[in-house]
């Protein structure tokens, strides 16, 4: 029989409320996921829930597949009063699937751990200091598009699992290779792999389209404001910029990552 909880007091909806901002998910090590097409897909991609919360009205509105996948997660299954699940939901999400994980393990060491068996990793997305978390989700749902085989953040200012970056993922943020460390780590691992590592510039830069981006391949992108610092410069980095003839000199991080992904892609053929 599924438990109902009718009181904002209630010690799973405190703790699930405070995952709301960073620093619970810190101190939690958990992760808060909203909405049934991204609870779904985290399940699918091996995710396992602890706790899913709805309101009974919406568990028997919810597709005999989508029920079907809430059971076979075997996370605890809670129904809440409606006043209790706009209190859990973020933002404008209140009448969806609520759940919480443990967060998903995303250290450079777990990398071969999230990669399939035997799978080689030859094309990779390094973000530098991203700080939006709807660019974040944006560029992870490109990436999945494009079939990139792993996606970096180095010296991250948001979190892969920030409620706005799942949502803006659309859900694939859980089924893609993730890494989060410092750029130092993270160039070390690029040069010991043999990786080209083609870094978006705005000077003294090539022409992107001239590149070669069939082989072992890095594409690297900064700040939204700043862009690149001065680490990604040097002879071991291949400056690159994509052909502006407006009065604008830049795009937006999401766009031109999605951009250079894609022309990778039709380079090799995919």
């Amino acid at each position: 029989m599924i438990e109902k909880i009718t009181s904002l007091q209630n010690q799973r909806i405190k703790k699930a409320i405070r995952l709301h901002s960073s620093r619970g998910r810190q101190i939690q090590n958990r992760i808060i996921v909203f909405g049934n097409r991204e609870v779904s897909r985290a399940i699918e991609a091996g995710i396992r829930f602890e706790e899913i919360f709805c309101t009974e009205t919406l568990w028997h509105d919810l597709a005999p597949a989508e029920q079907s996948c809430v059971s076979k997660s075997q996370a605890k299954v809670f129904f809440v009063v409606p006043e209790v699940l706009e209190k859990l939901a973020y933002g404008s999400r209140t009448s969806t699937l609520i759940g919480t994980a443990e967060r998903p393990k995303t250290s450079l060491d777990t990398l071969s751990e999230q990669l399939a068996p035997k799978e080689e990793i030859s094309l990779v997305l390094v973000l530098q200091s991203i700080e939006k978390p709807g660019n974040l989700g944006a560029i992870l749902r490109s990436a999945d598009a494009c079939g990139i085989d792993a996606v970096f953040c180095a010296d991250s200012l948001t979190d892969f699992f920030h409620p706005n970056a799942i949502r803006s993922s659309t859900g694939v943020v859980f089924k893609m290779p993730l890494v989060s460390g410092d750029t130092p780590e993270i160039q070390e691992w690029l040069a010991k792999q043999e990786f080209g590592v083609f870094t978006a510039m705005l000077e003294n830069a090539s022409c992107f389209y001239e590149t070669d981006l069939t082989g072992r391949v890095a594409l690297v992108l900064g700040n939204e404001a700043n862009g690149l610092e001065e680490n990604w410069r040097g002879r071991d980095y291949s400056p690159v910029k994509l052909p502006m003839r407006g009065q604008a000199d830049s795009l937006n991080v999401s766009v031109t990552a999605s951009v250079m992904m894609y022309e990778a892609m039709r380079q090799r053929g995919q």
